[in-house]
């Protein structure tokens, strides 16, 4: 309480003077999309295929340094998934509600990936939770996995295929 009490003199006193802070960086660019369609073929397992229908949406953040360029990409996505097997009929709901930034890599025009939130939570009527991929990773742009935590039934992508097929099994 007393920190603040001696700072308001000075910035009044700064305001009264015509201090101005420093120049900052141009303001973040904001803007949204839908995420809808489907595909009757999306997966092809052993005796049946996978359709998925999705919707959801996804918000971007894009924010950049004093010389206009981009320091980092925030994108916040809600989905829901639909996984049908094409023979049984039997589905998993997937929700997902998570944020991919993407930082550049300096001196490149990369950029690192980090997924953070839960981004498969599917599940099945009276089984539960059949497929999961919940919490923190981060990939180099090549696809390469740098960091993990939290519990990822579906990572590395190349494991996708798999544990969907087997939860519509």
């Amino acid at each position: 309480m007393k920190v603040r009490r001696l700072l308001l003199p000075v910035i009044a006193g700064c305001a009264v003077l015509g201090i101005a802070a420093p120049a900052s960086a141009a303001p973040p660019e904001r803007f949204s999309f839908s995420e809808e369609g489907s595909d009757p073929h999306f997966l092809q397992c052993e005796g049946f295929e996978i359709a998925l229908t999705t919707s959801g949406t996804g918000n971007v953040t894009v924010f950049f340094d004093d010389a206009g360029e981009v320091i980092k990409v925030l994108v916040r996505h809600r989905l829901r998934d639909v996984f049908t097997n094409s023979v049984t009929g039997k589905t998993v709901v997937n929700r997902g509600v998570f944020q991919e930034t993407f930082t550049p890599i300096e001196g490149t025009d990369d950029f690192t990936a980090t997924v953070t939130g839960f981004r498969f939570m599917g599940t099945f009527p009276g089984e539960g939770l059949v497929l999961q991929d919940v919490g923190r990773f981060e990939e180099s742009p090549d696809g390469e996995i740098l960091f993990v935590a939290g519990q990822h039934d579906l990572l590395p992508e190349t494991a996708e295929p798999a544990v969907i097929c087997a939860a519509l099994s």
